[in-house]
């Protein structure tokens, strides 16, 4: 399969440049200063002071975001500013700024207009020299040009009162007022806001009602809109094996999915505090596999979903990621094309035919909310039609990564990932084939490297010998 296309020639053959990895870029002289929250406070302090001389900024804090780095190119970065302008009532602002490094990559900032819906009195692209760099202020967005709207109060209401069905609103109550907050940014991609609405009148439950709006970059909001209604009809939704938050609305003119509130803690953020050790002693493994098994059972008519990502996709996406780890890892190079040339050997379990379900196409931890010991699915941008050993698969992996990522003990771990694929498998009536599974994990696992080497994932790095280790252990199962 693999070794016969013709793309696939040389494919194990890595790149030999070597490019340093200590913090520092030749290319990017600026980099090791950007990435330093300490130092940028008050340098970004000196550039508001001289691009808004109008206003008093005091910055309180710099929290470094994501970063993109591509060694010997480019890096991006985003930033979260928290400051006060003290001329203006103390006013505080929590603003978003995503830095492209060189300036020369921002090519778009000598067109930029002088103010953008939602910006409100920030200037959408600020070019400072000093640091060759280009910082744009959320909502611009070239990629998502009608981001801004879903910041003005006044487009927002009128929304609101296109929708009032969705969102539950009884006769003779209407909002007053919205509180807009910003959850969560991807460039040129996605955007999560939270909407609270302020009524007239108490709602039955005397809560304000919340939902939540996504934003996509491209029209796939309204399959994933159209796909969720599907989903929350099923009766896996209404007997309790599934949660997943109802869709209320598709806003075509923003390309945005409206959804209801699901208010939980981030799956994550709750086992940190509880402790990871403790998983397989919890009922979570068992529960996520039903939850993922029943998923993968619902027939969704109607709705054109994509298809899902092929064998030969996720095989070019492992090249793909250990080519680019080996500037990173130049001394793991050997072990790299080791991999990649055991994930490209044909085998025939490989070969076997899978059904097509529907999946959700980036099950993992980060996907998962928990209130009260139940759980919730969120982020459906990857719904598809395809092999539902991809999910299954894209979980354990993001499991087994604890180890790095987490330090987190490989027993606990090993037994998670044990008693989720047991309990998925007595659910569905497929063969999850152990192989198959370990091909998919191992190329994930790649994936997740390269992921925390160009995120620069402190932790990640420190424990890298190890996360060769268990990307080691799954190459190993394949031959099994």
């Amino acid at each position: 399969m693999l070794a016969d296309d013709p793309k696939n020639t040389g494919a194990a053959r890595l790149p030999r440049k070597r490019k340093k990895q200590d913090g520092q870029d030749e290319h990017l002289p600026q980099l090791a200063r950007a990435l330093d929250a300490v130092w940028m406070k008050p340098a970004l302090q000196e550039f508001f002071q001289r691009e808004y001389p109008g206003h008093a900024l005091l910055i309180d804090t710099v929290a470094v975001g994501k970063v993109y780095h591509k060694p010997g190119k480019s890096c991006e970065i985003t930033y979260t500013v928290r400051c006060r302008d003290r001329e203006h009532r103390q006013k505080n602002y929590a603003m978003w700024f995503q830095a492209q490094m060189p300036c020369k990559r921002g090519k778009d900032w000598r067109e930029t207009p002088d103010t953008w819906p939602g910006c409100g009195f920030w200037k959408p692209v600020n070019v400072w020299p000093e640091m060759d760099m280009v910082l744009y202020a959320f909502p611009y967005d070239r990629k998502l040009p009608y981001l801004g709207q879903l910041l003005e109060p006044a487009w927002i209401m009128q929304q609101i009162e296109a929708n009032r069905a969705g969102l539950g609103l009884p006769d003779g109550v209407t909002c007053q007022h919205v509180v807009i907050d910003k959850i969560k940014y991807m460039p040129g991609k996605r955007c999560v806001l939270r909407f609270t609405l302020e009524l007239s009148a108490s709602t039955t439950t005397g809560l304000a009602p919340i939902f939540y709006s996504k934003t996509y970059d491209d029209g796939q909001g309204w399959h994933v809109y159209r796909a969720l209604q599907k989903i929350c009809a099923s009766p896996a939704c209404h007997d309790g094996r599934l949660n997943v938050p109802a869709p209320i609305a598709y806003l075509d003119a923003a390309h945005s999915v409206w959804q209801q509130a699901w208010e939980g803690e981030d799956f994550n953020v709750m086992m940190q505090r509880t402790g990871w050790v403790n998983l397989p002693r919890t009922a979570f493994p068992q529960q996520i596999a039903g939850m993922l098994a029943a998923l993968h059972q619902i027939v969704i008519d109607g709705v054109q979903l994509r298809r899902g990502p092929s064998l030969q996709a996720v095989f070019l996406n492992a090249c793909d990621d250990a080519s680019d780890i080996a500037p990173f890892l130049p001394q793991r190079r050997e072990e790299l094309e080791h991999f990649v040339k055991t994930l490209e050997a044909p085998v025939g379990w490989l070969e076997a035919e899978m059904p097509q379900t529907t999946i959700h196409g980036s099950f993992k931890l980060a996907q998962l909310l928990c209130r009260d010991g139940a759980l919730a699915l969120i982020d459906f941008d990857s719904i598809a039609c395809g092999d539902p050993l991809y999910d299954v698969a894209e979980f354990v992996a993001s499991l087994a990564f604890l180890k790095v990522s987490d330090a987190i003990p490989a027993a606990p771990v090993d037994e998670s990932i044990e008693l989720y694929l047991t309990s998925y498998q007595r659910q569905v009536p497929w063969a999850a084939d152990r192989r198959r599974l370990a091909w998919y994990v191992a190329a994930f696992l790649l994936g997740k490297i390269h992921a925390a080497l160009k995120r620069r994932e402190t932790v990640s790095i420190k424990n890298m010998a190890l996360a060769f280790s268990v990307v080691q252990d799954w190459i190993t199962m394949i031959r099994k």
